[in-house]
């Protein structure tokens, strides 16, 4: 990659400097003014190890980089920032590059001959999936796209939460509304008119249940109820173009869990009439745990939910896989330090296992939060804006925004027909690359050799702009694929609508098919390797990419 050639060349002149002990770092510019990367090296060094002003540590440093590389020149900023402009002759490359590698273009390959897995969604099947927990389904989904792009061979898993004091309210609740049980309203759990229509499925399932104890038809309504949701819940993911290789039931983990805790007999201790969990391992040098420890049994005989998850990430973490990642809501992040204890309980892979939490979402329409689902009582289902949004604009509008930070779904402009809607805007780019190929092939061009096309006509910033945008790709992918930091999945179809900008920017200020033979076969070659990249990037979000796409 053009960024890790950049550092090679920097890291060796800076040694070569007299400067040793600090690796450089390179960042991306906001501003072609200063170049295409940057780095702030010699302010480093300045603070570390030199008398000198910054300036004159980057001039030092300079003085000691290829003087006519074919892939960057340089300049020294009033700050001592050192700018590197990556070279029209280099950028002319990328563009055979692209054409040549095709589909391969922009493969990291770290993970080749590894083995990961990806754990997303795993629901609670106690009512509709709702769109807060939806929105770890693009992610976790495409964050698996991107390792497999990789070279990981990817086992994308789900948990199924199917036991617990949860299932057995939803049975209360379901079962009460079934009429087969006496219980006031105010007692039940859970609201909402799907529990209604699920309560008559689970009656007509049940049968006569005269016979039975009302805490056995609880119990048995809950089961049934949340195998039910259990199914919606799959359907709705699989309508988001996301299929599970694994599904795990947490009923089958707890009849692993005596013999596990026969394993854990020296971390266990009884306090309080429950059993804990006490780790002996401390994570990060600190006693995160402060010898308290978590309840895997309770007092009345119960598993706890972590005690699943015990035995869930005990088998991940022996499965031999290279790489394991969960990734789960926000309010879940006081989990997070029990799962890093169980990697050095069980000797997991430590700073490969990764666990990515995406904060909340709101659903908006005509600027207002849409409150609550009449369906679902208390929230807004995922199933509804699917339903109203389709599949490509629901993922894309769920990936546009870093994980970390809070987002509106606008349901406006999710289902508009025009370039206000980021997803339209994207496929309608890449819809334009194939209507002008198409034309130009009408016209008696031959597109197969374009990759031996005159690059070096192309000299217009627009033109170069475009490729610049292009040869982020690959940068952006192994960004994600090697999680720095936490998989910044947001950056691809950040990436992906810049492009689409630039493609527009260079459509209006050039003609693509001219009277110049030569020029106009080197930008259909730049507009071939503009659809490669928009392809793959809409491709590894899990995006159609339609060859045609009407304009409104």
């Amino acid at each position: 990659m053009i960024k890790e050639h950049i550092f090679d060349e920097l890291k060796k002149a800076v040694k070569e400097a007299g400067f040793d002990g600090i690796d450089p770092e390179i960042l991306s510019t906001t501003n072609e003014r200063f170049g295409d990367y940057y780095s702030t090296i010699a302010l480093k060094l300045k603070q570390d190890q030199s008398k000198q002003n910054p300036v004159e540590i980057a001039k030092q440093i300079v003085a000691k980089l290829p003087k006519e590389s074919e892939v960057f020149s340089v300049s020294i900023a009033p700050n001592g920032f050192i700018n590197f402009h990556l070279t029209d002759k280099f950028l002319g490359s990328q563009i055979q590059k692209i054409i040549e590698e095709n589909q391969d273009y922009g493969k990291p390959r770290i993970g080749k001959g590894k083995k990961a897995r990806v754990e997303f969604v795993s629901a609670n099947p106690t009512g509709p999936l709702h769109i807060g927990n939806a929105r770890g389904g693009p992610l976790g989904d495409t964050i698996a796209n991107i390792l497999e792009f990789a070279g990981y061979e990817v086992l994308r898993e789900y948990l199924n939460n199917n036991m617990g004091n949860q299932v057995y309210e939803l049975g209360k609740t379901l079962a009460a509304k079934a009429g087969l049980i006496k219980a006031n309203e105010n007692e039940l759990t859970y609201k909402g008119e799907y529990t209604t229509e699920l309560a008559s499925k689970v009656k007509n399932e049940l049968g006569k249940v005269i016979d039975l104890p009302a805490d056995e038809v609880i119990k048995k309504a809950g089961d049934i109820g949340t195998e039910m949701l259990s199914k919606d819940i799959l359907k709705d993911i699989s309508d988001m173009g996301i299929e599970f290789d694994l599904v795990v039931n947490e009923s089958d983990l707890q009849k692993k869990l005596p013999a596990i805790f026969e394993e854990l007999k020296s971390s266990l201790v009884k306090r309080e009439g429950a059993t804990w969990f006490v780790p002996k391992a401390k994570i990060l040098g600190e006693d995160t745990f402060k010898d308290a420890g978590w309840v895997v049994i309770k007092s009345d005989g119960s598993y706890t939910y972590f005690a699943s998850d015990i035995a869930y990430h005990k088998e991940k973490f022996e499965s031999g896989y290279d790489l394991v990642v969960d990734v789960f809501g926000s309010n879940t992040s006081g989990h997070v330090p029990k799962l890093k204890a169980l990697t050095l309980e069980f000797g997991g892979p430590k700073e490969d296992f990764k666990v990515i939490l995406y904060q909340f979402v709101r659903v908006k329409r005509e600027g207002e939060v849409v409150r609550m689902s009449k369906r679902a009582g208390d929230f807004v289902t995922a199933k509804e804006v699917l339903d109203e949004v389709g599949k490509d604009a629901f993922r894309f509008t769920m990936l546009l925004y870093d994980p970390n930070t809070h987002m509106d779904f606008d349901l406006d402009q999710a289902k508009k027909q025009s370039e206000e809607n980021p997803v339209y805007y994207v496929q309608y780019a890449y819809a334009r690359c194939s209507n002008i190929l198409k034309k130009a092939q009408d016209q008696g061009f031959e597109l197969k050799n374009l990759s031996k096309a005159k690059i070096e006509l192309l000299k217009s910033s627009s033109e170069m702009d475009l490729v610049r945008r292009l040869v982020k790709f690959p940068e952006v992918v192994a960004d994600i694929a090697t999680s720095k930091p936490g998989f910044p999945v947001h950056l691809l179809p950040l990436n992906t609508v810049r492009i689409a900008d630039e493609l527009n920017r260079f459509y209006e200020k050039v003609r693509v098919v001219g009277e110049d033979k030569d020029l106009s076969e080197a930008r259909l070659a730049l507009i071939i390797a503009t659809k490669i990249v928009l392809r793959s990037s809409l491709q590894l979000m899990g995006i159609s990419a339609p060859e045609y796409l009407e304009k409104r």
